[in-house]
């Protein structure tokens, strides 16, 4: 089969295309299954760090949302140059 045929025929490029994306996530996927380590439980000092949120965290947390807080507070650095004239310049640890 050349690859004329293939690209010609959308029937043929469309099925083999689908077989290869399925090959290929089947070889990223698969393995995490037979992984033991794959996911780590969260502790420090033996205690679960992970928790729901309180009441208050929860309310603080729409506030912080809804205000756009999280486009100044961030850990992202803004590369471009429209970002930086837009947001300002990202926050430093000094």
């Amino acid at each position: 089969m050349k690859h004329e045929t293939i690209e010609t025929n959308a029937g043929w490029l469309i099925a083999l295309t689908f077989v290869v994306i399925s090959i290929g996530g089947l070889a990223e996927i698969v393995p995490l299954y037979f992984l033991d380590d794959t996911v780590e439980e969260v502790k420090v000092n033996g205690l679960e760090t992970v928790r729901p949120y309180t009441p208050l965290e929860l309310r603080g947390r729409d506030i912080y949302l809804r205000e756009g807080c999280y486009l100044c507070h961030s850990q992202m650095i803004r590369p471009f140059r429209d970002e930086a004239l837009r947001y300002g310049h990202y926050s430093l640890a000094a």
